[in-house]
């Protein structure tokens, strides 16, 4: 019940600042989703006993999230200076912080990947809401579309497990039925309201690659919290988990359809 209640409510508030609100609502949407998401992710590291810098990485997540609002575009160049910056910071960290010292280049890392997998990757969603509010409802029917059609599969012809030691409840049915059916709704996207720029073949190739990344993210999450001993990132949301166990597929298939539909738009 309490996870029923929680995505009635939730949902309908995201499609509203999607359609109803200027971009930058969205954006600043994504920016707190995110970010809040990436302090999970720092409280998962600590619990393998990374001693993160976690000022230094909320300050690099909210630059990496703030380019989608910026009033120009941001070339190659000014990222990879901050991500220079970002790295030179989360090293320097531990010194002022007097970690142990065998602790420190794993800490330093844990502060910059983060950001790296966790904050901008979310700046698609960003971009897609600029291509357009569908594109983005595209993303989030591809990544539903596929964990409900991989649940159902699994759950009734599931016989091969995927991997057991990260995820013992997934199988190899499950994840092909997810990608058959986000594949249907890519394609049925691709024909109709959803991304008719992309066509019924695009759109299905767009659903298959989209979706297999958000597998694959999933099972990343899962393999950061199994080696940390925990079972959901945080608690915020009930029935459901984290934040960062709401968008872990999105953040690997939000940067694949943001591709797909760049190349063929």
């Amino acid at each position: 019940m309490k996870r029923e209640l929680a995505a009635a409510i939730a949902i309908p508030i995201v499609l509203a600042v999607l359609f109803l609100a200027p971009a930058f609502v969205f954006n600043l949407l994504v920016a707190a989703v995110a970010l809040a998401a990436l302090w999970e992710f720092y409280r998962i590291a600590e619990k393998t006993g990374l001693p993160v810098a976690k000022t230094v990485g909320l300050a690099g997540g909210v630059a990496a999230l703030s380019i989608p609002m910026l009033p120009r575009p941001v070339g190659a160049a000014e990222i990879g200076a901050g991500l220079l910056l970002l790295g030179a910071l989360a090293a320097v960290a531990p010194l002022f912080a007097k970690v142990e010292l065998s602790s420190a280049l794993g800490g330093a890392g844990a502060t910059v990947f983060g950001v790296l997998a966790v904050a901008l990757p979310a700046t698609a969603m960003c971009s897609l809401r600029l291509v357009s509010p569908r594109a983005v409802l595209f993303l989030f029917l591809i990544v539903w579309g596929c964990d409900s059609f991989a649940y159902y599969t699994g759950k009734n012809f599931g016989r091969r497990k995927l991997a057991p030691r990260v995820s013992p409840n997934k199988t190899w049915e499950g994840t092909l039925g997810g990608l058959v059916g986000a594949t249907a709704i890519g394609a049925a996207g691709g024909t109709w309201w959803l991304a008719p720029e992309l066509g019924p073949v695009a759109g299905a190739a767009a659903g298959a690659l989209a979706s297999s990344a958000g597998q694959l993210g999933d099972l990343v999450e899962s393999m950061w919290k199994r080696g940390a001993g925990v079972k959901d990132s945080g608690t915020f949301l009930p029935g459901h988990g984290g934040f960062y166990d709401r968008i872990d597929s999105l953040l690997f298939a939000g940067p694949v359809l943001l591709a797909v539909m760049t190349y063929f738009v």
